[in-house]
């Protein structure tokens, strides 16, 4: 969670700190706590018309060759007969009449007919797309943050599943060259390499109702519409596909990564969440007594941030005492001589010092208030990059802070 890096000069030092913060939903609902998940596969339907159709025609495979079964002997016996009466008629004829049929006919003595065996006419099973157990999906990716999954009076967030769509998985080959040195000289020798390669996608929606049925939302997201490709390592020999396997395989890590996608945007419109982020914290190193008050400040800042959800009251105490000291100590800071106590490079610590601290406090004026500052300052470029950074974050937090 903690560790170090040099920055700003020979007496500036900085850690990292990984805390979680409560975010405050970008559309926030009102009055309302309970929220209520459903599925749709919309290609269900013509599952079921599938495998009817399917039914139905295995029914009518089976009854004709049950028919063809019974009739069978049938057909044999008459087959039989028919031949038993041509030999008989054949026999009674005589040696010169054979021979002249024989003669006109090619053959004049009867053939008998081989009455086929019955088969069962093989009817392909159709093709579908995937049936899950929508209630255990629900239950395991989407919880919606700050409210309880229970049907009364409830948002509810529909999720239409639009069914697994890929090209069949096939074999690539490329050409590489390899750089060969050896005996005083080099030489590039062409490789052939292989991989597998297919497209895919798993498109979905995302629907949300009040209780009442007004419709807050209706999106099918770009980023889970659009085709990606799947292409697995390249190796030195070309391997045998089990298709089934790797379709079956990368539908299911798609299906989770989609349903992750859309519970993440759900909680970022309405969610009230806990989110993960990492601050940076700079601080005087080798605790030089010329800056005990600094020391504090990181001290209060550090460990307000890291119990920031166990004990909320506790760590906005250490968090406000901490910006307390560092604003004081900016009431002295001499920008332009490099041996004041807070020169322009520990000044510049302090004011990032602020902005992580005033995000994690959720005080979007003393952020702003503390960017303005920054504004009127000649920065490195990473440094502006760093600012950029908060200025992204201070207007999203603000445009948050004023929707709730």
């Amino acid at each position: 969670m903690l560790f170090g890096c040099t920055c700003y000069g020979q007496k500036l030092k900085s850690e990292d700190i990984t805390y979680n913060y409560n975010r405050p939903p970008a559309l926030p609902v009102k009055g309302i706590i309970n929220y209520q998940v459903v599925f749709e596969a919309p290609y269900e339907a013509k599952n079921q018309q599938l495998v009817k159709e399917y039914e139905q025609q295995q029914h009518i495979a089976d009854d004709k060759y049950s028919k063809d079964v019974a009739a069978y002997p049938g057909l044999v016996k008459g087959a039989d007969d028919r031949y038993d009466k041509e030999m008989a008629e054949y026999n009674k004829k005589s040696l010169g009449t054979k021979i002249a049929e024989k003669g006109l006919l090619d053959n004049g003595k009867p053939i008998k007919e081989m009455i086929p065996k019955p088969h069962l006419t093989i009817v392909r099973k159709p093709e579908l797309q995937s049936s899950y157990d929508y209630k255990v999906l629900a239950d395991t990716y989407m919880h919606l943050d700050g409210y309880q999954n229970n049907p009364d009076n409830a948002l509810k967030i529909v999720v239409v599943l639009y069914g697994y769509d890929h090209t069949q998985p096939r074999n690539m080959d490329e050409q590489q060259d390899n750089l060969r040195i050896g005996g005083g000289s080099t030489s590039v020798a062409k490789s052939t390499y292989y991989h597998t390669e297919f497209s895919f996608r798993h498109p979905m929606a995302i629907k949300v109702y009040t209780p009442d049925g007004k419709e807050m939302m209706s999106l099918t997201p770009p980023e889970l519409n659009s085709y990606k490709i799947y292409k697995s390592n390249a190796t030195d020999r070309a391997a045998s596909i089990n298709t089934d396997l790797l379709i079956k395989t990368n539908e299911e890590k798609v299906l989770q990564d989609n349903l992750r996608f859309i519970n993440n945007m759900l909680n970022d419109k309405y969610g009230y969440s806990s989110i993960k982020k990492v601050a940076t914290l700079y601080y005087i190193k080798n605790g030089d007594e010329g800056y005990t008050d600094l020391t504090t400040a990181f001290n209060e800042a550090s460990s307000g941030l890291l119990m920031l959800q166990q004990d909320k009251i506790s760590a906005r105490a250490k968090l406000q005492k901490a910006c307390d000291l560092w604003n004081t100590a900016l009431k002295e800071v001499n920008m332009g001589d490099k041996k004041a106590r807070i020169n322009k490079d520990i000044a510049l610590g302090i004011y990032f010092d602020l902005l992580e601290t005033y995000f994690a406090l959720g005080d979007a004026q003393g952020g702003e208030g503390t960017l303005e500052k920054l504004n009127t300052m000649s920065l490195a470029n990473s440094d502006r990059k760093t600012k950029l950074d908060f200025d992204v974050l201070f207007a999203e937090l603000k445009k948050r802070q004023q929707n709730n």
